[in-house]
């Protein structure tokens, strides 16, 4: 007879929609409370990108306070030994990772929940000084062993948000039995709670594709290769016109106001009512630990490229619905422009496989697969096939 699920107290730096959703779908299917102790409620440059707090007001969030917060953490700790705690994204706050190393130490059932680090010398989150950017790239793979070889006796395992992650874990010292294929999750629109998309370009005619990037105006994004590319494209004969969303500065791009124009921002929440009416979402960036636009596009019904650095080309690669190509080669990309514009049957069966793949990804699923591991013996979790991730 399997453990019954206990109930899970969650540690977060902030808690966006990308978790909070799966967070609400867990409490429902356990009939168990889920409590979030998060170090701040908004994040400062995630805000100034047009994010707002989660939507999701079902889940209680705990502020951790910035004086005392070991001991407040240590109190909640040591007062619910007997819950689950997930922690998400603990390297990113130094306090969450001291955290999570108590929780270890107590030999607590605590699990991460973790993108990968970043491989590339790119701000994450905004275009930063070079140099210090080439120098925590090459620090990283030191400071996960570090952290590994200090955490892995205590945790019961990791959900890793992309192959990338799971194997940049294994590397750093994580026995493999103990990583579980994971991603983030937002539901679909409704009928109820969808707007009337938004569509500004010209009517479709034969041959013709719609492009639209969604994401912010920095490099790690590659919006140049991606602009590049449409420019070769159209070169070459194919007929295209793209559509860029997004936060940051449109001065430093080719924008021409016709074949490539900048659309402005998109409502935080309303991205999926922008992307109906569009062929293809392209998101070309040059490091995205997951990368929800493509759970957006696929859940809107239109097929996203991407490149391979993109998290969530495990969901493009699982269902069908779309391409992945090399980072950075403007060339590729162009070339596969072009072949979708000549071959429609082809783009067709794309978005056919988008229904699919949006019934796969909705946070009822994550929820589901998350209360199967933690339910299950740890020596039969690995076996547990994850929805999202094609296995050999």
């Amino acid at each position: 007879m399997k453990p019954q699920v206990k109930k899970i107290m969650a540690w977060h730096p902030v808690l966006t929609d990308h978790q909070a959703f799966t967070y609400q779908e867990v409490a429902r299917q356990s009939g168990l409370p889920v409590v979030v102790q998060v170090a701040k409620q908004e994040d400062e440059t995630r805000r100034a990108q047009g994010w707002t707090e989660t939507r999701v007001t079902s889940i209680e969030r705990q502020l951790i306070p910035a004086r005392g917060f070991i001991r407040y953490g240590l109190r909640l700790l040591l007062e619910n030994r007997d819950q689950i705690h997930l922690f998400g994204s603990a390297f990113e706050n130094p306090r969450m990772l001291l955290l999570l190393w108590l929780a270890t130490r107590l030999n607590l059932d605590c699990y991460i929940i973790s993108e990968p680090y970043s491989p590339v010398s790119f701000g994450y989150l905004r275009d930063q000084m070079a140099w210090r950017e080439k120098l925590k790239t090459w620090l990283r793979p030191y400071l996960y062993r570090g952290y590994m070889l200090a955490l892995r006796g205590g945790l019961k395992g990791i959900f890793t948000i992309s192959r990338l992650a799971a194997n940049q874990y294994a590397a750093a010292g994580m026995p493999a039995e103990r990583l579980f294929p994971f991603g983030y999750f937002v539901p679909a629109e409704t009928a109820e709670t969808a707007a009337v998309p938004k569509v500004t370009f010209s009517a479709a005619s034969a041959g013709h594709l719609r492009l639209v990037f969604v994401g912010s105006l920095i490099a790690i994004k590659g919006l140049s290769t991606l602009i590049g590319a449409v420019r070769r494209a159209i070169a070459s004969g194919a007929d295209l016109q793209l559509e860029v969303y997004g936060p940051g500065d449109p001065t430093g791009f080719d924008f021409d106001g016709e074949r490539v124009r900048y659309a402005g921002r998109i409502p935080f929440g309303k991205t999926q009512q922008r992307l109906p009416g569009h062929d293809l979402l392209v998101l070309p960036s040059h490091y995205d630990g997951w990368g929800v636009v493509v759970n957006e596009a696929l859940c809107a019904g239109v097929p996203v490229l991407c490149s391979d650095q993109v998290g969530a080309r495990v969901l493009v690669e699982t269902f069908g619905a779309g391409q992945v190509f090399a980072r950075g080669d403007e060339q590729a990309l162009a070339h596969l422009l072009v072949s979708l514009a000549n071959r429609p049957e082809r783009l067709q069966a794309m978005k056919s496989a988008c229904a699919t793949a949006a019934e796969a990804i909705q946070p009822l699923r994550a929820a589901a697969y998350l209360l199967e591991v933690l339910s299950e013996e740890p020596a039969a979790r690995a076996a547990i096939p994850s929805p999202w991730y094609r296995t050999a």
